[in-house]
């Protein structure tokens, strides 16, 4: 901690705000002062928080596709990345995005060798370095849609009669040691509109379920269930289903057509029966669907499907399921999605020899290929901060028991080889939703509707909380990315606090140590992600975090990379620190870039150690003028300077700022003693100009540095960063 001794009780920074709008900076020597200015007050006596800068802001690095990955770690992308003063790194895990199976080492071992095809574990040793690393698609999928390249298709729906879903194996009382009901599988098909349902065929594959429901959707049907809209399921007159016997069920659900457009099946008792003979006893758990049919008859008893059947996601009907088998084939290896080595990675220096927070697959892979990596990471000697579970069970629709049931597996054989190894999760997918419109109903009374909630009581009841040593998740608030941004960038702090709280509301202990592992605008691509906004949501982003109790937070958007759009938005952009040139190199320093370059090398000491953020009090003469547009951030940094941070997100207005120190009551004040030093970053050093594919920067320099010996007046201009540090 530094030396406070000279920090004189119940002094306070006030920070005076002059009338914004003006149209220039005021004197400070001329003694001009509005009738009813904005004091912002820095309490020196109410400590927020103490963190370590280079040990906490750090960089995630995503899987990308096998030509990206050699073009992206060359040294002079490296050097250029490694200025923006980030410490840690994540490592994202982008094969479980695309629903698939992660062979973090290509050297390794198949459940059935003999056809290269089963369950896949990597060997703990590796003949030469990893420099590359593959995902294989599952041919077992159940879901249309994933949050990867999304170029692969749902087996319930794609026409084809031999092939199948197939449920995690792992999820099984043989591997849960949980009764089988607590643990029903199930599957959700979006019609796409409103129809009239009267009868389903359901083509079961092997194991099957002896027991199951067929239910339909009672309520709004114009959003996306993926989109919680309210209503509730249904069990249709005729969908309670006992003594199955699988094959193809032909069931008439109700003697008169129901009008929806969700059906979900709920499945209970697996027959535990398989269709392969290679003695493997994963093949027999769980329940496998071969097609599906929805429907009803016409008057001269043809039946006429309403699912969309094809191999290509964009036309089937959308399927969304509880889980997925990982068993796969060596021929299902996707170059699509192509992560970088362990090797590569820390052979760079872009772990600035600090431990790395590093994941496993969870969702779409097994405990022995988790515990294998981390076997061979320790081998390698390589430190490791934490282990991070999965990646966003909650955007795949997992639910916390069967995520729980999952982690506590993955934790148990983790454990086996580092007792010590700090494990977490789930990489939450946002904060704002809470998806509990497909999961079946919980059974349990009385337990808790969140859903970290749930999956805390399903770690504590086993007495296994222990194993649960930070919660993570990924902060992207905004999915309309085709409007202007100011609205968005006036809702961003606000948000970010509510959740925080909500998530303390939902059970989650003080003591479980938040970390953001990505962070960005938007998990679509924008055209506020390449210009001002970025920067400034970026930055109010990491100080609001720490502020509200935050632990670690990790950019993401650290290699360069190229403008795309979203099909519906004439607008590109992308999350880049670095726009790249032709051949995959630096060609403009983006906004993002020196938000954060503000962030590690001006708001915070460069070299590092332990700094501690104040509270910030605004008080107003009149509450109509509060200021929701002006974010003011505090810190007294290792070398005894205080510095503040100043965020205008007002797209329109100056404000201008007389800094000074004085007692909490407001009574005198002291002007901050030099060298002063401020930071600015604003449309004076970028420009950006869109031309497509082509956009790029037309100014894009520096934020604008000066030295003064004493504080007066200082101008923030629209969408801008300040920093101000001073003795």
């Amino acid at each position: 901690m530094p030396d406070e001794t000279n920090v004189r009780p119940g002094l306070a920074i006030t920070l005076i705000l002059l009338a914004f709008g003006v149209p220039r900076p005021v004197s400070a020597q001329a003694g001009l002062r509005p009738s009813s200015p904005i004091v912002v007050t820095v309490h020196a006596d109410q400590r927020l928080a103490t963190f370590r800068p280079e040990r906490d802001w750090g960089a995630a690095l995503d899987g990308h596709d096998l030509s990206e990955t050699s073009t992206i770690f060359t040294p002079a992308n490296i050097a250029a990345m490694k200025t923006a003063g980030l410490g840690p790194i994540t490592y994202r895990l982008r094969t479980e995005l695309g629903i698939e199976t992660w062979h973090w080492n290509p050297e390794g071992r198949w459940s059935d060798p003999v056809h290269d095809q089963g369950y896949w574990v990597s060997r703990a040793s590796a003949s030469k370095p990893l420099d590359l690393s593959f995902g294989y698609r599952l041919p077992r999928r159940g879901r249309t849609i994933d949050d990867a390249n999304n170029d692969s298709y749902s087996r319930i729906d794609d026409g084809d009669t031999t092939t199948f879903w197939k449920t995690n194996p792992y999820l099984d009382p043989r591997y849960t040691h949980d009764p089988e009901a607590e643990h029903p599988q199930w599957f959700t098909v979006d019609l796409g509109y409103v129809a009239a349902v009267q009868e389903i065929r359901l083509m079961w594959g092997a194991p099957y379920p002896r027991r199951y429901n067929v239910e339909y959707w009672d309520g709004d049907q114009t959003q996306l269930i993926d989109d919680n809209p309210r209503g509730r399921w249904r069990r249709f007159e005729n969908g309670g289903i006992a003594g199955s016997h699988g094959g193809t069920a032909e069931i008439r659900l109700s003697r008169n057509p129901v009008e929806t457009r969700f059906l979900r099946v709920v499945m209970y008792e697996s027959s535990h029966t398989a269709a392969g003979g290679n003695g493997d006893p994963r093949d027999s758990l769980g329940f496998a669907l071969r097609e599906l049919y929805i429907g009803a008859s016409d008057t001269a008893g043809v039946f006429h499907d309403l699912v969309e059947h094809d191999t290509v996601a964009s036309n089937q009907s959308v399927m969304l399921v509880s889980s997925t088998d990982p068993w796969h084939r060596a021929i299902d290896r996707d170059d699509g999605v192509a992560q970088p080595g362990f090797d590569l990675i820390f052979r760079t220096g872009l772990t600035n020899h600090l431990p790395m927070l590093l994941p496993v697959g969870l969702l779409y892979d097994t405990p022995e290929n988790a515990a294998a990596e981390l076997r061979f990471l320790r081998s390698r000697g390589y430190p490791i901060e934490g282990i991070e579970m999965g990646e966003e069970a909650d955007g795949q629709r997992v639910t916390p028991e069967d995520y729980a049931a999952l982690y506590l597996q993955f934790a148990t054989a983790l454990h086996a080889v580092d007792p010590r190894a700090r494990l977490g999760g789930p990489s939450w997918q946002n904060l704002l939703n809470d998806p509990v419109t497909i999961w079946p109903d919980r059974a349990s009374p009385g337990s808790r509707p969140s859903w970290i909630g749930r999956f805390l009581d399903y770690v504590d009841a086993r007495h296994r909380i222990s194993d649960f040593r930070f919660f993570s998740f990924e902060w992207y608030p905004f999915d309309d990315v085709c409007t202007e941004p100011a609205p968005n960038l006036a809702a961003a702090p606000g948000m970010l606090r509510r959740d925080l709280q909500r998530l303390r509301a939902a059970g989650l202990p003080d003591s479980i140590p938040r970390i953001i592992t990505e962070f960005g605008y938007s998990a679509h691509l924008a055209l506020a992600e390449v210009t001002l906004p970025s920067a400034l949501f970026d930055v109010d982003l990491v100080a609001n975090f720490f502020a509200n109790g935050g632990s670690k937070s990790f950019y993401f958007g650290y290699e360069p990379g190229y403008l795309a759009h979203q099909p519906d938005c004439e607008h590109w952009g992308n999350l880049v620190m670095f726009l790249a040139d032709s051949i995959g190199g630096v060609r403009y320093r983006m906004p993002r870039y020196y938000g954060m370059r503000l962030l590690t090398h001006a708001w915070a000491d460069s070299t590092g150690g332990v700094h501690d953020q104040y509270a910030v009090h605004v008080a107003q003469t009149r509450p109509t003028e509060k200021d929701s547009l002006l974010s003011t951030f505090a810190l007294r940094r290792p070398d005894r300077r205080w510095s503040i941070l100043l965020v205008n997100r007002d797209p329109a207005h100056e404000r201008v700022v007389d800094v000074r120190i004085a007692a909490t009551n407001g009574a005198g004040g002291r002007e901050l003693r030099g060298p002063i030093e401020t930071w600015q970053y604003s449309s004076a050093q970028y420009e950006f100009h869109e031309d497509g594919e082509n956009g790029h920067p037309v100014r894009s320099l520096p934020p604008e540095h000066r030295t003064i010996d004493k504080t007066g007046t200082v101008t923030l201009p629209p969408y801008s960063i300040t920093v101000i540090t001073g003795n």
